[in-house]
């Protein structure tokens, strides 16, 4: 089976546990990223960010393969902005034919709302089987991150 990873990272939270991931599971590795990039202050891109979350934004990206067809399961990892998947991450799945492939996703966030999000996201990925909720580096509970990763690729494979 031909597997692939597509993430959106803005601290690298999510780009550390995507390496992770597809290096476990043997898988092709993408970074999705705006086509404009986000405001060098983090108010501004928690501001920006937060407000695409909250709208539905789909705004421009790169990175996406130009074989993404080929791919017959996908692992989403993204960070969580205002309740909901990254911006350039919802607009993949809205612009792209990907949501029955996609059975796994990772979340990254720092005061939560990971519940919040997968239950958003379980509206759009219907063939959704596996999903861990991973807390910030700067957040306390972050040290548990190795081995939740790890209990998902198991799931994965499972």
């Amino acid at each position: 089976m031909k597997r692939a990873v597509i993430y959106y990272s803005l601290t690298d939270n999510t780009k550390e546990a995507a390496e992770f991931v597809a290096r476990e599971l043997d898988a092709s590795l993408f970074c999705i990223e705006l086509a404009k990039p986000m405001p060098e202050t983090k108010a501004k891109q928690m501001f920006l960010g937060g407000m695409q979350a909250s709208l539905g934004f789909t705004p421009e990206i790169k990175g996406v393969p130009q074989d993404l067809e080929a791919y017959e399961e996908i692992i989403l990892g993204t960070p969580i902005w205002a309740g909901k998947e990254a911006s350039p991450i919802h607009t993949l799945l809205k612009k792209y034919a990907i949501a029955d492939r996609v059975y796994a996703v990772f979340t990254f966030s720092g005061g939560g709302d990971n519940e919040k999000c997968i239950a958003s996201l379980s509206k759009t990925l219907v063939n959704l089987k596996c999903n861990v909720a991973l807390a910030d580096r700067a957040h306390e509970s972050s040290s548990n991150n190795p081995q939740k990763l790890k209990q998902f690729v198991e799931d994965i494979l499972s």
